[in-house]
């Protein structure tokens, strides 16, 4: 149980003064049935927002569980993959058999939102259902799934025409068959597959009927999928091959997702794109040194339809070496370039455009392990560059390249015996453009410690942000206060105060102006 207290002065304030929030996961054993549950219920569900209110349970019973309330379960990465739904559904292992099926509610019917005197999109009630047969391993099998959903328009508020008509939401329909696959052979090659066809209608209430061409048995099956003028098909499908031994790998990856291809089961699939990846990875050293990388190409525009197309090379590089025993070494490098050029006959060249970013960042860290102290000293440097390469501009006008630099230093140390944990960090960044340069700085302070053999926990955390950007500059205090006492084995309560305090130079009427903010929260947890 949560209770959290607001207070601003100088801008208006971000939240409510007060809020409660009482939460709960608990698992039940019972005859030899685990069941999950959980819930959230809170102060701030309104009517216009999809569910914040959550309940929902999955016993598992040996190879059998179900699903009831609002569960994540996911099928495949086309289909039904961890959307909330709210309903009920089972997944079943007996012996080889993979089994799941789910029905429920995808979508909560919204309304428009007049509290704040402002129009919002809305959406439909949403419900769907989704299938999953297979057969096989998780190291050798065959899935087969399928996903039906579609909106209610029957959900549709009143005031819905208050609407402009770009911002008026369609009542739609969808149905994605997939698959999924992956062979190991030998016990190094590893084989995977993932595919699907989408059939998307985004208006289900259309005049356009294409049904009416075709005899009446086809016509019965198109209208069954609600096809009509508004329908789409679209394809998804990746595959992978990998060989991994114990020290080395590597793996090569395509995946091609057609543009407009989406599936009700899915908050987001990025479409219209096309890519290649290979990665790498070994151990030298007796595990002293260790890489992983990645190397990939990628493009949109896969059915010549935009007007520009892009294509990006993707390069990743993650090293990591045990030196000694005390000091240790990380570095990470990620290069993404990206071209894109108009695809009609005559176009400006400033249209073309080239850029490259380049990331490169060393952590080197060193400890010095004693009997009655443990210290850690970890270092931290990062360069980011983005190039332009476009050329367009005349030689008078702005670069577009942007540098980014960023260091910080951090000290930790400890005293085991007396509970007592304190640390320190020193920080700085650099943003520099043609159009203007920024700089932060600051220093952070803090500690923890344990009281009355760990029942009482105590921390303290300070930090003070300097900023200058052009002419103008600011600084934020930040402050907060963190107790949390063990009752019992059962029960605790926690308490937690933060303070903000920024001073800035701009005015109000800029938009920038100094202000405080005050958050208090007092918690009570109950566990079994």
């Amino acid at each position: 149980m949560r209770g959290i207290f607001y207070n601003a002065s100088g801008i208006p304030n971000r939240r409510t003064p007060f809020t409660w929030m009482f939460s709960g996961s608990p698992t039940l054993s019972l005859y030899g049935w685990d069941i999950p549950f959980s819930f959230i219920l809170s102060k701030d569900d309104r009517s216009f927002r999809q569910p914040f209110n959550q309940f929902g349970m999955s016993p598992t019973y040996k190879w059998l569980t179900l699903h009831g309330g609002y569960r994540n379960v996911s099928f495949s990465p086309y289909t039904l993959s961890g959307h909330t739904m709210l309903g009920g559904g089972v997944e079943a292992n007996p012996g080889k058999w993979r089994l799941g099926f789910m029905y429920g509610r995808l979508n909560r019917a919204t309304v428009i939102d007049t509290t704040r005197m402002a129009l919002s999109p809305f959406s439909f009630s949403r419900t769907g259902w989704a299938a999953k047969v297979g057969y096989g391993t998780n190291r050798n099998f065959l899935d087969l799934h399928v996903l039906r959903a579609k909106d209610n328009p029957k959900t549709e508020p009143h005031n819905s025409a208050l609407l402009a008509e770009e911002y008026r939401t369609l009542p739609a329909a969808n149905t994605v068959v997939g698959y999924g696959a992956r062979i190991t052979l030998l016990k190094k090659i590893i084989l995977e597959a993932d595919g699907a066809v989408s059939l998307y209608t985004y208006d289900i209430n259309s005049p356009l009927d294409i049904a009416s061409s075709v005899n009446e048995e086809w016509r019965k099956w198109m209208e069954s999928f609600h096809v009509n003028g508004t329908s789409e098909w679209a394809f998804a499908w990746s595959a992978s091959a990998g060989y991994q031994q114990k020290d080395y790998g590597i793996k090569l990856k395509y995946k091609r997702v057609d543009p407009g291809f989406m599936s009700m089961g899915s908050y987001y699939i990025a479409n219209d794109v096309e890519s290649w990846t290979l990665s790498p990875n070994f151990i030298l050293f007796k595990n002293k040194m260790r890489f992983n990388g990645s190397l990939g190409w990628q493009h949109d525009n896969l059915r010549g339809q935009k007007q520009a197309g892009s294509k990006r090379i993707i390069g990743t590089a993650v090293l990591g070496a045990e030196i000694s025993e005390r000091l240790g070494l990380d570095v990470n490098f990620n290069n993404f370039s990206g071209t894109m050029q108009p695809k009609t006959l005559v176009f400006a060249d400033s249209l073309k455009i080239v850029q490259s970013t380049t990331t490169l960042s060393f952590m080197p860290r060193y400890t010095i392990k004693k009997e009655h102290t443990y210290q850690m000293f970890f270092l931290m440097a990062s360069f980011n560059q983005m190039k332009d390469y476009s050329g367009y501009y005349s030689a008078d006008a702005p670069s577009r390249d942007i540098d980014f630099r960023q260091f910080s230093f951090n000290y930790n140390i400890s005293f085991p015996n007396r509970n007592i944990s304190l640390h320190a960090a020193l920080s700085y960044s650099n943003m520099l453009s043609a159009m203007v340069e920024s700089r932060y700085s600051g220093v952070s302070l803090g500690g923890s410690r344990a009281w009355m053999d760990s029942k009482l926990q105590t921390a303290i955390n300070g930090s003070i942000m300097l900023n200058k950007m052009g002419s103008t500059s600011s600084a934020i205090t930040n402050v907060s206060l963190n107790a949390n006492y063990a009752l019992s084995k059962m029960h605790a309560l926690r308490g937690m105060l933060f303070l903000t305090n920024n001073r800035s130079q701009v005015s109000v009427s800029d938009g920038y102006p100094s202000f405080r903010e005050t958050r208090a929260e007092i918690s009570y947890l109950f566990t079994w």
